[in-house]
């Protein structure tokens, strides 16, 4: 045979690309419903780039062990020049977790669970009337797949997003490292016209030193970052891509999007995973319950528009320039703004926020010499 012929035909219930904490989680929970489920994933060695941090609550929310966790995180710094404020998160701290066995865990969950997994590369699909069929390429062998729905779990470059919707999720540039020389008893963010431009930079701890990064377009505001963190080592700097919350898209033509590929990370949130993986539960909620497809955009509407609409119109307003910022810090120091915010980051909350109440301390502090 040929390489590179269709070599033959699979039927699934669910056929999901990307095996990421998106795609695994709707993965597991689509599994322990029933549907019979494929998770494709182009390498299964892959890690992403990113911090590792995630929620504490999360392990709870998606029946996760916190065996997993290297690290636990109860406070988180944010630093302007010489500034630095820390800020007590204990009642939901941060768990710093490896990626790539993160992932991996993820995907033996959704295993356990009846889940099949394969290293396969997705290629194209077509949408008919009652079904996807998708074309997958794996061990240099085509393969047609037949599902009744397909969730693209496959990143801010998702390829089942550009095909389907002729775009792309809207996305940040980060440059990030892992070095070994120096590492944090917390997790710091730092702003900055030099360092972070209009969003921040970032010192996370891992078992082994630290991670690294800014949010930038440009490799000069790392550099100037790695000087500001006093690091002397050799560092080989990364790129990598990450959504912005723009133009979130959710179902069209039987395709579903969660996490990065549907647009649903907003940096201001400062940890994108459990976001992530809430969409693919919920998915996997609506199809459990036959519900109309539509019904996922709206839960997650209801769940977290508010919360992120609210942040990223604090994002704009404090991290407009280095005034703004140094005026952000003064504001942080007041316990009343900390509780608030931290509740808006990290926890449940009524979003009903008191915008009177920020401005009143907000002038406050303009005022204050």
């Amino acid at each position: 045979m040929k390489c590179g012929i269709t070599e033959k035909k699979e039927s699934v219930d669910i056929l999901i690309v990307g095996g990421g904490p998106a795609g695994a989680t709707a993965a597991k929970y689509l599994s322990k419903a029933g549907f019979k489920t494929l998770l494709i994933q182009r390498n299964l060695n892959f890690k992403k780039p990113c911090g590792g941090g995630i929620r504490l609550d999360a392990f709870k929310k998606f029946d996760l062990e916190e065996k997993i966790v290297k690290n636990l995180i109860s406070s988180i710094t944010l630093v302007h020049k010489e500034e630095k404020i820390k800020i007590d998160i204990s009642k939901n701290p941060i768990a710093i977790v490896d990626r790539k066995e993160f992932d991996s865990y993820l995907r033996d969950l959704a295993k356990n669970k009846g889940c099949e997994i394969w290293e396969a590369t997705f290629l194209d699909l077509k949408v008919f009337k009652d079904y996807i069929e998708t074309t997958i390429l794996k061990n240099q062998k085509k393969i047609k797949i037949r599902s009744s729905y397909l969730i693209a779990a496959d990143g801010v470059n998702s390829k089942t997003r550009k095909i389907v919707n002729k775009d792309r999720a809207d996305y940040k540039l980060t440059h990030y490292a892992d070095i070994f020389s120096k590492t944090f008893t917390t997790c710091e963010f730092h702003f900055g016209s030099k360092i972070a431009g209009r969003i921040y930079a970032w010192a996370f701890p891992h078992a082994n030193g630290a991670n690294i990064g800014t949010i930038a377009d440009k490799k000069e505001y790392f550099q100037n970052f790695v000087k500001v963190l006093d690091i002397n080592e050799n560092i080989k700097i990364k790129g990598y891509k990450i959504p912005n919350f723009k133009n979130p898209l959710f179902y069209k033509s039987r395709v579903f999007f969660v996490g990065d590929a549907a647009g649903l990370v907003l940096p201001f949130t400062y940890e994108g995973i459990y976001y992530a993986m809430d969409s693919g539960k919920m998915v996997a909620q609506i199809l459990s319950k036959k519900l109309n497809p539509k019904e996922y955009e709206k839960r997650w509407k209801r769940e977290y528009l508010k919360k992120f609409q609210t942040l990223s119109a604090l994002q704009k307003i404090f991290l407009y320039n280095d005034l703004t910022i140094k005026i952000m810090m003064r504001l942080f120091r007041n316990p009343k703004i900390q509780k608030e915010i931290i509740k808006l980051w990290l926890s449940k909350r009524d979003l009903d926020i008191n915008f009177k109440f920020f401005l009143k301390v907000f002038k406050k502090v303009v005022l204050t010499k």
